[in-house]
């Protein structure tokens, strides 16, 4: 009976466990699949949500809630108020350059082929802090 539930804690962590080491690539890949899908869906992800606050930094949850982050005209993490349903299936990020707990990383959003009326490709720079174990977003194009 011990080993059971062991086992089904091991279970039950593993996913937390895996994600607290995940690489900036794995995190902001995962992160903007989940991300763009919402918005395809027309779910409109809150700044507040659960997934929200667990991919995004300290720093930047408390710039959220000054007046400057309140009154952000653009959807903050593609930097834009528009989107393209292409870049939900064309997600590319780069090798990030780390220095200690920071990573700079690129996300390219759509085809590498720019073509006409299109918003691709949509680059982002993302600056990334490790907070807690994991990778976490701290600005988005310097912001």
């Amino acid at each position: 009976m011990v080993a059971a539930v062991i086992a089904a804690a091991m279970f039950v962590f593993a996913p937390v466990a895996a994600n607290a080491q995940a690489s900036p690539e794995a995190t902001l890949t995962a992160f903007y699949k989940w991300y763009l899908r919402e918005l395809r869906l027309e779910h409109y992800p809150q700044r507040t949500s659960p997934k929200v606050d667990a991919a995004i930094s300290a720093r930047l949850r408390k710039w959220f809630r000054t007046g400057e982050g309140r009154e952000w005209d653009a959807d903050y993490f593609i930097d834009a108020q528009d989107w393209d349903p292409k870049w939900e299936t064309h997600i590319d990020v780069t090798k990030p350059i780390i220095s200690g707990n920071k990573a700079d990383v690129r996300v390219i959003l759509g085809p590498r082929v720019k073509a006409v009326n299109s918003m691709s490709p949509h680059t982002l720079r993302i600056k990334m802090v490790k907070e807690r174990g994991g990778w976490k977003i701290d600005h988005i194009n310097g912001y």
